[in-house]
C-alpha cells in the first residue's frame, strides 16, 4: 500500500466517521482492520466544553 492509498483511505475514513458509521465497521469496510481508535471526538463534531475537557488528555 502507497502513502497515496493510505491517504485515500483514511481520508474515507473520516469522511464515513463523521458520518456517524461506527468506526471499527467504516475501518474494515476500506480495508484499514485493526486501527485503534481513541474515543476521542472528530475535531468537526466538537462536543461542548464541559464534556470536551475529560477527552483532552488522551
Amino acid at each position: 500500500m502507497t502513502s497515496d492509498d493510505l491517504k485515500v483511505r483514511f481520508d474515507a475514513l473520516g469522511i464515513a466517521v463523521r458520518a456517524g458509521v461506527d468506526p471499527a465497521d467504516a475501518a474494515n469496510r476500506i480495508s484499514l482492520p485493526g486501527v485503534k481508535f481513541t474515543g476521542a471526538t472528530p475535531v468537526a463534531l466538537r462536543l461542548p466544553e464541559a464534556v470536551a475537557v475529560k477527552l483532552e488528555d488522551r
